[in-house]
């Protein structure tokens, strides 16, 4: 079940669309999954570590644009 004001259209908004593509990343000695956008740049999806610390971090947080060689 699923309790929301908002409209089932918009809840569902781009559910029918393809994920991104993802690579698992270690930036700043922390494990991120990170979505490429091209000329060394990814944006982090999600942090993966195990230490609570780490989701405190400013530059691995969710929607951070990160720049440098993306293996």
């Amino acid at each position: 079940m699923l309790y929301t004001v908002l409209p089932l259209e918009e809840v569902l908004e781009g559910f029918e669309l393809d994920p991104q593509p993802t690579v698992q990343l270690s930036w700043g000695g922390i494990p991120v999954e990170a979505e490429p956008l091209g000329s060394f740049q990814a944006r982090v999806v999600r942090v993966l570590s195990t230490d609570p610390r780490h989701y405190l971090e400013p530059h691995v947080q969710p929607g951070t644009i990160i720049h440098g060689q993306i293996v």
